[in-house]
């Protein structure tokens, strides 16, 4: 077991001990068990999942921020962060719908990567929350 601190802007979403973090690196996947060896590492819009000792998961969808892993404690500072079961449908739809028509009007190409890179978020976030919604009901 180790020591999950989730923090965004907001405040904490979440904090307990778990067994094993699964987040969205940069680079890819990451996986984190106990004893881990220490690591700072920055995130990409995606899925979150923590599984807790009971062998539950609490699945997040985490946008952008840092991880850091140190003596059994892993910190989270996420730029956006949310509980997948609390995203609602039609609102995630609704914005990526908006980042797809910002595209549209784009006139550099340093725009256009940031609009891309947003546009991708909002897909992720609204696929997430389809998921989330399936939970809600099993």
């Amino acid at each position: 077991m180790f020591h999950l601190t989730i923090v965004t802007a907001e405040g904490t979403l979440y904090e307990g001990d778990i067994e094993m973090l699964v987040a969205p690196a940069v680079d890819g996947e990451i996986g984190i068990m106990t004893n881990h060896h220490p690591l700072v590492t920055k995130l990409s819009a995606g899925a979150m999942r923590a599984v807790k000792a009971d062998k539950t998961e609490e699945i997040l969808f985490v946008n952008g921020g840092y991880l850091e892993v140190l003596n059994n404690q892993v910190t989270i500072l996420a730029d956006a962060a949310e509980n997948i079961e609390n995203i609602q449908i039609l609102e995630a739809k609704a914005a990526r719908e908006r980042a797809a028509e910002m595209m549209k009007n784009v006139k550099d190409d340093v725009t256009l990567e940031k609009m891309e890179e947003e546009l991708r978020a909002q897909t992720i976030r609204e696929k997430l929350a389809e998921v989330g919604q399936f939970k809600k009901k099993s």
